[in-house]
């Protein structure tokens, strides 16, 4: 290896292959260590380059690393603001989500040729008819104890300091504690709904202008429709035929045909075409104590209409 002699002088240069090595804004404090270690040296001392290299470059080392402890606590502070800035807002989205979660409310929905139980959180019971749709807010029954219903439930009601309020087909029902059937369809015509209670008292009251709540206690029954300005004043009924459904059993007090065929359809789970449009409308009374067979029952409707019925692939239709 070529070695040189090296100038003892103080003001000798650092060779410029060397300083080059640097950064610029280094290059400075780096000359002046050389000069002050050119002082120090004994007049006699010759170091190789590779020695002078090696020497410089700990001493570049040296300065990265003494630069780095300045930083260094800046560096954490603004790496400790970006990770919880990020821990931060995923926070806030999980909230966000949750949030919207909660305002979802919870929808159950039973099949088809199925009765259903659903069990409240304050202990409030919902028995579902076939094909009844309840929606209610997941914040139940703390925010509030709304129920939305499309179909036919009786429910049972637990006191709380919030009352229980039904909405269906543009009406509301409103309690406290007790026990009553709503049957509210969204599929009847004009928007039937019949409220019958068996213990207690409730307020049925439709969301219209300046109608006025009517109130019906245990053993009587109210309706109302889109045609009605108010609820019709409560009548007594026999509460075994207004809950036979809840037994398999079917009991028609002058229902419309159409309201009868929706209503074996949800039963049975099938599909019935009633190909005869001047019969929809007309009403039909028949009691069946016992869980009865769909062609019985189409036996006996087209009997007592006139009219016939076939089964199909898909179900059932009925003609002239």
């Amino acid at each position: 290896m070529k070695r040189t002699k090296m100038k003892k002088k103080s003001d000798a240069p650092l060779p410029d292959q060397i300083i080059k090595e640097f950064d610029e804004n280094l290059r400075p404090e780096i000359n002046t260590v050389w000069e002050k270690s050119g002082l120090a040296q004994n007049h006699s001392d010759i170091l190789s380059e590779d020695e002078i290299e090696d020497g410089l470059m700990r001493v570049h080392n040296e300065i990265v690393e003494a630069e780095s402890h300045k930083t260094g606590s800046g560096n954490k502070i603004v790496g400790w603001i970006i990770r919880y800035s990020r821990i931060a807002v995923a926070a806030a989205a999980v909230i966000i989500a949750i949030s919207l979660f909660l305002l979802v409310p919870k929808t159950a929905t039973v099949p088809y040729g199925e009765v259903a139980m659903l069990e409240l959180r304050d202990g409030s019971t919902i028995e579902a008819n076939s094909g009844t749709t309840i929606r209610y807010s997941r914040l139940y029954p703390f925010l509030n104890r709304d129920i939305e219903l499309n179909g036919e439930a009786f429910f049972s009601v637990q006191s709380h300091k919030n009352p229980f309020i039904v909405r269906a087909n543009g009406a509301a029902i409103e309690v406290t504690g007790t026990e009553f059937n709503i049957r509210s369809w969204r599929d009847e015509p004009d928007g039937q709904i019949s409220v019958t209670v068996t213990e207690g008292e409730v307020q049925f009251l439709p969301h219209q202008p300046n109608a006025v709540p009517v109130s019906i206690t245990a053993g009587y029954e109210s309706r109302w429709n889109l045609q009605l300005s108010e609820p019709t004043q409560p009548e007594p009924v026999t509460i075994e035929d207004v809950l036979a459904w809840r037994e398999m059993r079917f009991v028609f007090r002058e229902l419309p045909l159409i309201s009868i065929i929706r209503e074996l359809e949800r039963r049975y789970n099938t599909t019935i075409e009633l190909e005869v449009p001047e019969a929809k409308q007309s009403t039909l009374t028949a009691y069946y104590s016992q869980p009865a067979s769909i062609e019985s029952i189409l036996d006996d409707i087209c009997t007592v209409k006139g009219l016939r019925y076939t089964q199909t692939t898909t179900g059932f239709r009925i003609f002239n």
